[in-house]
């Protein structure tokens, strides 16, 4: 019995960082999966097109983070369309989820915050929260100095706000990673502040084998954005034993408890925080860690089933109105 064709419909962006691989990985265990990466975000990317997407003769689509205009979705031939929105990436407000309601579109939500939103404004979607796989020889965790990785990125709090963070405190050592995304400044510390904190700053980008050997020598993880789609940044590091600050916000508020498993903050008003914790809170997320890949695995079979149920998604009269016009 072959496979159901699944077209997955990716943020080109992602190729390079191999973000959305967990669930491609996933999927391929039960679909015949073709990928599309959207570039619309370079300079003079093409946007996604309805002749493109249905050139694949997809039994289902499903948008991670990417999503086409509604003129593309009204001219797909494929009735069964989902979409994962990134916290990071949407807007709570009702205008643009009124204007896209009525095409019956299946949402898969990383974000509890989001799915309640989108769930009050009358689409259906079914909640997830991914937790990686906890690192199987990870050293014990012992007492040592704080040592901190912090990724500045689009959206990033700053060194400004991480300075304030750290009060008095002077780690051992601070690694910043200081790629920026495209179209995008950084404000870094002066050559006073980098001898002063110990900071060493790594511009270039790093294969992910070298990243996490460079963020393994570290016990503390900043997260890079005030908002996030799933976080995965953060879990990677929560999965190598590190500790997590991060800001009071989705997701982060949704994996975090504030002095147990990590410190959230409010980025508007950053505060120094106690670190003398810092052992308690590693072995606390660890814990975490291992808890929530238990609860990921055993939630999977509900996510294959909402994908494959055969059920056309549910649009409304006025859409399927313009389907028929547009001669699909």
């Amino acid at each position: 019995m072959s496979l159901p064709r699944l077209l997955f419909v990716g943020h080109g962006f992602h190729q390079k960082t191999g973000s959305s691989g967990f669930l491609l990985e996933l999927l391929r265990e039960h679909f015949a999966v073709t990928v599309v990466w959207d570039d619309s975000w370079k300079p003079g990317g093409a946007a996604l097109n309805a002749a493109t997407l249905n050139a694949h003769g997809a039994d289902l689509i499903l948008f991670f983070q990417s999503l086409p205009k509604r003129a593309v979705l009204r001219r797909l031939r494929c009735r069964r369309l989902f979409w994962a929105p990134m916290r990071d990436g949407i807007r709570l407000a009702p205008g643009p989820w009124r204007r896209l309601r009525p095409s019956g579109l299946r949402l898969i939500s990383f974000c509890r915050e989001a799915h309640d939103y989108c769930t009050a404004a009358g689409f259906e979607s079914q909640a997830l929260q991914y937790w990686p796989t906890p690192l199987d020889d990870a050293p014990a965790i012992v007492d040592e100095p704080l040592r901190l990785f912090f990724w500045m990125r689009r959206g990033t709090p700053g060194w400004p706000t991480l300075k304030a963070l750290l009060g008095d405190a002077r780690p051992e050592r601070i690694v910043l990673r200081t790629v920026a995304d495209p179209g995008e400044t950084l404000a870094l510390p002066s050559a006073a502040e980098r001898a002063e904190y110990r900071i060493e700053q790594v511009p270039d980008w790093l294969e992910k084998a070298d990243y996490l050997r460079l963020l393994g020598s570290c016990n503390t993880f900043m997260a890079p954005r005030l908002l996030e789609g799933i976080g995965l940044s953060f879990l990677d590091a929560m999965a190598l034993g590190q500790a997590v600050i991060a800001p009071d916000r989705a997701t982060m508020n949704e994996y975090f408890r504030d002095g147990e498993n990590g410190w959230l903050y409010d980025p508007d008003a950053p505060q120094p925080l106690d670190f003398s914790k810092l052992r308690a809170i590693r072995e606390q997320a660890r814990r975490d860690v291992a808890a929530g890949r238990a609860r990921w695995l055993a939630g999977l079979p509900g996510l294959i089933s909402y994908l494959d149920d055969g059920r056309p998604n549910a649009a409304s009269w006025s859409w399927r109105l313009s389907r028929l016009l547009l001669g699909h």
